[in-house]
């Protein structure tokens, strides 16, 4: 198995190694037999392809966003597994060529782990490990060589070692006090500071944070079974960062009560800087594009945002929703091209695709389809293909799936960014793709290629959009 120092070398020189074709199309209609064509649905001759950690045990285990490194040769993924309320959740290494997987960090179960977070003694004498991946729905690199991975919260990983640290961190909803991550980041950059080295991870006693005063052990048992939080000091005074403290993110403007809960998938740029959309939730607080500042702690500004009302706030064009009591689309996986960032979502009652420009904040409708007496204002482009939330940009287009709530079988919907027309795009007959059902799917772009890497019915493919040819890369 690949080493987690071999794997880190890897994912240092993806920016100076040229880029290397994937395997090979496999013609399954002509080789059925070929283990790669085989899929789950036709009995136990499916088997094992490439070695390394199950991304599949039962159904319960979902390839989530992630991404391809520049040279073309290794998947980075997320992987959550289990219950969504739990620990188990990891980021995964899958070698585009073999197949093979390789543990980067987290839990895939109670057995096969790599990395730790960061203890933390609860109110309860109890030890709490903090930083897990359970729930993780995207990682993405960063200009130093880590990585970062969203559950929840923005988690650095040292992918030499799986550790994991805290980047960033969303407030609880009506609550702005820190949650218990932010505060043991803080305090423990404060006794570094002050000690000139490193720093006890036990919490305890009155610490500063960018929201003022905080009792570190109370909040950390209020949230874990303990002591509820005594009642927090004076917030700090605002920072030019943005609304409020500048490091919660807020839709609307600084006077608003209620900090936003940002959706699940993330945009990273080269600069390190994160991207978050935030849909109007808690309801009442608007709706934005947000940067997490790489340059300022990680701090929250809004690139564009609206109120509930779709009233602009920041940057102009539509607003994807018309009800103020609604949360709007749920957005997926973010898709750039050049300085454009595109994402994909819905109901509510619409699916549509937006797209925001990163310099200009300006927001525009690019394909949608009203769904259930849906505002016509959300309607753009031609093709029966459904949006799905799913999202990503190859070779000027846009791709997504139909609409995955239950069980359907796969079908590419092709967008054009320009028109916002939606084309169907059926998988070739008797190839792994066009058989079998399953209720999530997410798409992967390939640097310099045209092809697409597809989870699908429990297995990684690999998928030629122009003629349909698929086979099975990692299972």
């Amino acid at each position: 198995m690949k080493s987690l120092v071999t794997l880190t070398s890897a994912l240092l020189l993806t920016t100076v190694s040229p880029a290397r074709a994937l395997t090979p199309m496999i013609d399954c209609a002509a080789d059925p037999g070929n283990i790669r064509c085989v899929t789950r649905d036709l009995g136990d001759s499916a088997g094992t392809i490439g070695s390394g950690p199950a991304i599949y045990q039962g159904g319960t285990d979902v390839l989530r966003g992630g991404f391809v490194t520049s040279d073309g040769r290794t998947l980075i993924v997320a992987v959550e597994t289990l219950r969504n309320d739990d620990q188990f959740g990891a980021v995964m290494a899958i070698d585009l060529n073999t197949g093979n997987r390789t543990l980067i960090s987290g839990y895939l179960n109670s057995i096969q782990r790599a990395g730790k977070g960061v203890k933390a003694q609860g109110d309860r004498g109890d030890t709490l490990d903090l930083y897990t991946l359970g729930n993780v729905t995207d990682v993405k690199p960063l200009p130093d060589g880590s990585l970062v991975a969203y559950a929840g919260q923005a988690i650095r990983i040292d992918p030499a070692t799986g550790d994991r640290t805290l980047l960033w961190t969303p407030v609880t909803a009506g609550d702005t006090r820190v949650r218990d991550t932010v505060e043991v980041k803080y305090r423990a950059s404060n006794t570094s500071t002050a000690s000139g080295g490193g720093s006890s991870s036990a919490p305890g006693g009155t610490i500063s944070t960018p929201v003022g005063n905080v009792n570190v052990g109370g909040f950390l048992g209020g949230l874990f079974g303990g002591q509820k939080p005594a009642a927090p000091a004076q917030p700090a005074p605002a920072s030019a960062a943005g609304p409020g403290n500048g490091y919660f993110c807020r839709q609307t403007d600084e006077k608003a009560p209620l900090p936003a809960l940002p959706s699940h998938y993330m945009h990273v740029d080269a600069q390190g800087n994160i991207y978050l959309m935030g849909s109007n939730s808690p309801i009442g607080a608007g709706f934005a594009l947000f940067k997490l500042d790489a340059k300022n702690d990680y701090r929250c500004t809004a690139i564009s945002r609206f109120n509930a009302d779709g009233d602009d706030v920041l940057g102009g064009g539509i607003p994807w929703t018309n009800s103020s009591m609604g949360s709007g689309p749920q957005f997926g996986n973010f898709a750039l091209n050049g300085a454009t960032l595109y994402a994909s979502g819905g109901p509510n009652p619409n699916y549509m695709v937006v797209g925001v420009d990163l310099r200009t904040g300006e927001r525009r409708l690019v394909s949608g389809q009203t769904h259930e007496g849906g505002a016509q204002i959300f309607k753009k482009g031609q093709g029966s293909g459904h949006i799905g939330s799913m999202l990503t940009f190859s070779g000027g287009k846009l791709y997504t799936t139909q609409e995955q709530v239950k069980a359907e079988a796969f079908t590419l919907v092709q967008i054009d960014p320009a028109s916002g027309d939606r084309t169907i795009l059926l998988p070739a007959k008797n190839t792994p793709l066009a058989r079998g059902f399953a209720s999530n799917v997410t798409l992967y772009a390939v640097p310099n290629s045209d092809q697409l890497l597809v989870w699908f019915n429990g297995a990684l493919h690999v998928l030629d959009p122009k003629t349909g040819q698929n086979f099975i890369l990692s299972r």
